[in-house]
Formats: C-alpha cells, structure tokens, sequence
C-alpha cells in the first residue's frame, strides 16, 4: 500500500539509488539523489514528466503512488481523498520508505 506523509517531523528522507516510474506506457528506472524530488530526478533523467509549477500549488505533476511512501512538503493541489487514494505531487515528493518507490503518471 502507497502512502504519502507531510514532513512535519522534521525527520530527514530516505536516501535511495533509484525509483520505477510509468509514463506514456513505458516503465523507467530512474536514479536519484540525496534530498531531489521525484520530479527531478525524472528530468534529471531525460524523461518529460508532467510539471509546470514545482512549488505543489497546479497539480500538473500529480501521480499515483503505487507503491513505496513519499513525503511532501506541500499537497495544495491535492484534495484530502486524492491523498487517501494514494495520489502525490511529484515536484514535492522525497522517498519515504524502505521499500520500492513506483510512481505512475498514467493516471
């Protein structure tokens, strides 16, 4: 089960090597750095994730979580069931968890 975490803790993220993203049909593994979103990370990697804002106010990167949790500093632009449902911003998301973070923005 996916989930998304403010970061009121102040606790620090979870450094990982890499993430599976789905895009326009096509799985990515994408490498990532200490303390880089997401959203970074995939442009980073060369591949044309949806954005426009990256401050977590426009919803343009919003994807779901399939798996893995993610923190996020700001969730604007998503409503409190969207979040339940496992929805994320990928401009504000940094891995969380241990386990594998799969983001798909085939909604």
């Amino acid at each position: 089960m996916s989930q998304s975490k403010g970061n009121e803790s102040g606790a620090e993220p979870l450094a990982r090597e890499h993430f599976r993203l789905t895009l326009d049909g096509m799985d990515h593994i994408v490498p990532i750095a200490a303390g880089e979103t997401l959203l970074q990370a995939a442009l980073t990697a060369g591949i044309d994730a949806p954005h426009s804002c990256t401050q977590g106010r426009c919803g343009s990167c919003m994807s779901w979580l399939r798996s893995g949790e993610v923190s996020m500093a700001s969730t604007k632009a998503l409503s409190k069931r969207k979040i339940e449902r496992g929805y994320v911003l990928a401009c504000q998301a940094l891995p969380w968890s241990p386990e594998p973070i799969w983001l798909d923005f085939d909604l």
